[in-house]
């Protein structure tokens, strides 16, 4: 699969757990960034290169943004390492 094929598969995956329509943006200098910003029409997700090489950090990624989104406020790291725990 290509890189821009698994991006819209993530974008997908948000929107249709969210039932919102997201941005989506790949940082490809930050690798490990993970953040969701939600002061606008649509959420923006902002996710590291890194999801395009580990699965289990693109799977992470969608589990913040979703959480975040779902909440309408950004997740402590602490808060989300419980929600994790949970699920």
């Amino acid at each position: 699969m290509e890189d821009q094929e698994f991006v819209g598969r993530i974008q997908e995956k948000i929107e249709r757990l969210t039932g919102r329509q997201i941005e989506l943006r790949i940082d490809e200098e930050d690798a490990s960034k993970i953040g969701v910003e939600l002061h606008g029409d649509l959420p923006l997700v902002i996710l590291g290169n890194n999801v395009l090489e580990y699965s289990g950090f693109a799977r992470m990624g969608i589990e913040y943004a979703v959480a975040c989104i779902r909440e309408e406020r950004a997740i402590e790291p602490m808060e989300f390492h419980v929600l994790l725990a949970r699920n």
